[in-house]
C-alpha cells in the first residue's frame, strides 16, 4: 500500500513538472502529501528538489528558444507608399529604400517664332530616383540617392548622384548634427523643401541663384523654434577636375518659427552664400517655370572674369489652417576683375488654399514642408486633397552692361493628392513680361500649361 502511495506520488508530481505548473502549486501538494503521511520527510526532500531541478531546466530551455527565435527575427519590416523600411527590434539600424517618379507634359502659346525662341510641346520623365537612407547605431544617418533621369529635352543631364552623406547627431547638444558628403548647400526655403512637396510643378524663377549641391561638410541645429545651419563646400559631385583649383564657397542659413504648431506657424528666415569661382564660369539662367521646354528665357551667358560672387536670401512662410503663404527675396553680387560688378536680384510671393479640410504640414527639422498626407483617402471612401495656389514671380538679369534679361510670371495651380504620395499637379503660367532687348524672346508673352503625375514612395 505505501508502495502505491509512493507511486501515485511521484506520478503526479511528474505531471505537473513536464506541464510547467507553478512551482507554489506543487509545493503545496507535495506538503499535503507529506503532512499526510504519503511519502517521508526523506522522500518530501528528493522530490521537491527533482521538481525544483526540471522547473529550472524548462525554464533556461525555454529561455534559449526565445533567443533563437529573438536572433531569427531580429528585424522588423514594414512598406508605406510603396518604400520599403527594415529596423532592427532595438532600433539601433534602420533602412528605407524609396523614390520618386514625375512624369510632365507641357502645351505652349507664344507669340515668337524666330530661331532659338520656339517652345515646343511635348513629354518628360523629369524625375526617377531611388534612394537609400537610414540609422547607424541610432546616432549614424547615412543617405544615398541616384537619378535614373536623363533630361536631355533642356540640353542637360541631370542623370547621376544626388545625395551621398553621412551624419553624426549623438551630441549632448539639443538638435546638433554634422554631415559630410554630397548634399544640398543650406539657401534659400523652396530648395530646402524637396520637389515631392513643393506647390507647383516648378519652382519660382530665382532657383536660377540656387546654390545648388557640393560635396562638403555642415553643422546644424534644429529646434522647434529656430534653425541654424553652416557649411563649406567645394565642386559638385559632377564637376570634372583640370588644371584650374575647383572653387569653393561657404553657406548658412537661419530661421525663427515664433509660431510653429501642426496647421499653424510663422517662419522667418536669412541666408548667405559665398563662391570663390577660382577663374571657373559662372552663368545665370532660367526657363518660364517649366522644364519641359530646353529654352531660357534669361541668361546671363557664361561669364568668365567673375572672382567671387555673393548672394544673399530672405524668406517668410505663414500657415492657418488651409491657408499657406510664403515669399523670398534673393539677391547676388558679382565681383569681376576686368569689367563692371553687376548685381541681379529676383523675389516670388505665392499662396496656397485646400479646397478640403487638410493644411499644408511643416518639419523644423531643416526649416521646410513636408508632403501633403491627405485626410480623406482615395481608396478608403474620400476623395483626396485638393489645393489651389497661385504665385507672381519676377527675375531681373540685367545690370553691368550683362543683358540677360527681366521676366515676370504668374501661376495659377491646382494640386490633388489622392493618398501620402501620390500626387497630380497642374499649372498654367502666364508670362507677364518678358525684357532682353536684342534677342528674339524680347517681349515675349507665352502662355504654358503643364501637367505633373507623381508618385514618391
Amino acid at each position: 500500500m505505501e508502495f502505491k502511495k509512493l507511486a501515485l506520488a511521484a506520478a503526479i508530481i511528474a505531471g505537473l513538472s513536464t506541464q510547467a505548473q507553478a512551482g507554489s502549486e506543487l509545493s503545496t501538494l507535495l506538503m499535503l502529501l507529506h503532512e499526510n503521511g504519503t511519502i517521508t520527510t526523506e522522500q518530501y526532500k528528493r522530490v521537491l528538489a527533482e521538481a525544483n531541478a526540471t522547473e529550472q531546466k524548462n525554464v533556461a530551455e525555454k529561455q534559449e528558444l526565445q533567443a533563437a527565435l529573438d536572433e531569427a527575427t531580429n528585424v522588423k519590416v514594414s512598406v508605406g507608399k510603396g518604400g520599403l523600411a527594415v529596423k532592427t527590434r532595438d532600433g539601433s539600424f534602420t533602412t528605407k529604400i524609396g523614390g520618386r517618379m514625375q512624369l510632365d507634359s507641357g502645351w505652349y502659346g507664344e507669340d515668337r517664332s524666330g530661331s532659338g525662341s520656339t517652345l515646343g510641346d511635348g513629354t518628360e520623365l523629369r524625375r526617377a530616383r531611388l534612394y537609400m537612407k537610414g540609422t547607424i547605431y541610432n546616432d549614424w544617418f547615412y543617405k544615398f540617392e541616384y537619378d535614373f533621369a536623363n533630361n536631355s529635352s533642356s540640353g542637360t543631364t541631370a542623370k547621376g548622384i544626388t545625395d551621398i552623406w553621412l551624419g553624426y547627431n549623438g551630441f549632448d547638444f539639443e538638435g546638433l548634427s554634422v554631415k559630410v558628403g554630397h548634399f544640398r548647400d543650406p539657401f534659400m526655403l523652396q530648395d530646402a523643401v524637396s520637389d515631392n512637396n513643393t506647390q507647383f510643378t516648378e519652382r519660382a524663377s530665382i532657383d536660377a541663384f540656387t546654390a545648388g549641391r557640393h560635396i562638403g561638410a555642415m553643422a546644424s541645429i534644429d529646434r522647434k523654434h529656430w534653425t541654424a545651419a553652416l557649411g563649406v563646400f567645394g565642386e559638385s559631385a559632377s564637376k570634372s577636375g583640370g588644371s584650374d583649383d575647383e572653387g569653393w564657397g561657404t553657406a548658412g542659413r537661419v530661421t525663427w518659427m515664433p509660431i510653429n504648431e501642426k496647421g499653424s506657424l510663422i517662419h522667418l528666415g536669412l541666408a548667405a552664400d559665398y563662391r570663390s569661382t577660382r577663374s571657373n564660369d559662372v552663368r545665370f539662367k532660367q526657363q518660364p517655370e517649366t522644364h519641359v521646354t530646353g529654352v531660357n528665357f534669361v541668361d546671363t551667358g557664361t561669364l568668365t572674369d567673375v572672382d567671387n560672387y555673393l548672394t544673399l536670401g530672405a524668406e517668410l512662410a505663414v500657415v492657418q489652417g488651409r491657408f499657406s503663404g510664403q515669399t523670398e527675396y534673393v539677391r547676388v553680387k558679382l565681383d569681376r576683375d576686368t569689367a563692371s560688378d553687376p548685381t541681379f536680384d529676383g523675389w516670388y510671393a505665392q499662396a496656397g488654399w485646400f479646397l478640403t479640410n487638410d493644411t499644408r504640414p511643416y518639419s523644423f527639422k531643416g526649416a521646410k514642408f513636408k508632403g501633403v498626407k491627405p485626410k480623406s483617402i482615395v481608396g478608403k471612401g474620400g476623395i483626396g486633397a485638393w489645393e489651389v495656389a497661385l504665385r507672381y514671380s519676377t527675375i531681373d538679369l540685367n545690370d553691368g552692361g550683362i543683358v540677360g534679361g527681366e521676366m515676370d510670371n504668374l501661376t495659377l495651380g491646382l494640386n490633388w493628392y489622392p493618398t501620402a504620395g501620390l500626387r497630380v499637379s497642374a499649372n498654367y503660367i502666364k508670362m507677364l513680361e518678358m525684357d532682353r532687348e536684342g534677342s528674339e524672346l524680347d517681349n515675349e508673352e507665352a502662355d504654358i500649361m503643364q501637367l505633373r503625375g507623381q508618385w514618391a514612395f
